[in-house]
């Protein structure tokens, strides 16, 4: 059972995809990117997607390289790790860049965007990461953040890479320009995809590029994508295996997956805290994707337990790397998993609290049909 931040568990129809080979320039091929395109605009609420044989760096880089260029002055935000990641890639662009850097106690108001911007008022973009899987905090007011950012000039780009599937996120009616994600996490697909999903006003914007490697071009994808094809060869199997996922999606719910995860991230963190372990972030910023906690036990130790039992999950990052569990609950994570995962935790702590799946509630709880 892997409850890390991303790969996921994939349910067994999506596995089985996952072996799919085939023509990539066949009309049976082009019918699984049609479909998925549109799963991706429904879920995303957005214009049009880009999906890219490649990981979630991938689409943040190839958003970043396609809708900048060298000399631009934009705004960064940071909670952590993923946000630093992001600021290296906007310097790698050779852009002018104003950060924002924020830790897993504080919350992101949209005072300090407008503030950013009165200080360097050539800024023309935005960059955010919505889930910080780094130390489990997440930007929950992303919508107030992104149409305020909106509102005085700016577009508005957001790293979803472990949260897009999971947690809201509305890209035409929040006013998003563009988000990038991938296949294998929020999605419960199999590692392999980036995806770029954009909004109605950034869309006619993106064009083939002279300036950027043809493979991060999402101008190049996008004219491919219109005929429902890739520019290179792709990863069919990666393909055919997000098709299938998202159509579990499709029969779960949008809504009801966002529940499921909200739920599920309650009752870790109201059991973890209970058991004494530190939560890292705050009622107004945790992450619904990625639980963060001190363990009673060192990490190491704990973490060795853990996988004797058949459970992964991760340390921290970077200076939190001995001091953290990292417990992912993405895509098909329910109420049975993280019973288990809670009662070999407290086991191996020698916590006298034992939990039953009564103790979630009913949002909690995935159809077991869905993960055939």
């Amino acid at each position: 059972m892997m409850l890390i931040p991303g790969p996921v568990d994939v349910p067994v129809s999506v596995l089985k995809a996952s072996a799919y080979v085939v023509n990539h320039r066949s009309k049976e091929f082009r019918s699984v990117v049609q479909k998925s395109e549109e799963y991706l605009k429904k879920f995303g609420n957005a214009e049009a997607a880009a999906i890219t044989t490649g990981s979630g760096t991938t689409a943040v880089e190839s958003m970043v390289f396609s809708m900048t260029s060298p000399g631009d002055h934009v705004i960064a935000v940071s909670f952590g790790e993923f946000g630093n990641r992001l600021i290296e890639s906007l310097r790698r662009r050779s852009l002018h860049v104003t950060k924002i850097i924020k830790t897993a106690d504080d919350v992101l108001l949209p005072e300090e965007i407008e503030d950013a911007f009165r200080k360097d008022i050539k800024s023309k973009s935005v960059f955010l990461v919505q889930n910080e899987t780094g130390n489990g905090t997440s930007i929950r007011n992303l919508q107030e953040i992104a149409i305020r950012s909106k509102n005085i000039g700016l577009n508005v780009y957001v790293d979803a890479v472990s949260s897009f599937g999971s947690v809201p996120i509305k890209v035409n009616e929040w006013g998003i320009d563009a988000v990038a994600t991938c296949s294998q996490k929020g999605l419960a697909s199999v590692p392999g995809l980036g995806i770029v999903l954009f909004g109605s006003d950034a869309l006619s914007t993106v064009k083939p590029r002279k300036d950027i490697p043809q493979y991060l071009d999402l101008g190049i994808s996008l004219e491919f994508m219109s005929k429902h094809e890739t520019p290179y060869t792709p990863s069919t199997g990666s393909f055919r295996a997000l098709l299938q996922a998202l159509e579990i999606l499709e029969a779960e719910g949008l809504q009801a997956r966002w529940d499921r995860h909200s739920a599920n991230a309650r009752v870790l963190r109201n059991k973890l805290s209970a058991s004494g372990a530190s939560i890292l972030g705050n009622e107004k910023n945790f992450s619904d994707t990625v639980i963060a906690f001190r363990p009673k036990l060192p990490v190491s130790a704990t973490i060795e337990q853990l996988a004797e039992r058949g459970i992964m999950v991760s340390k921290g990052m970077g200076n939190l790397a001995s001091e953290i569990i990292r417990l992912g609950n993405l895509g098909i994570v329910s109420s049975s998993q993280l019973t288990e995962f809670l009662n070999a935790y407290f086991d191996i702590s020698h916590i006298d609290i034992r939990v039953s799946e009564s103790d979630f509630p009913k949002e909690s709880h995935m159809d077991d049909d869905l993960l055939r």
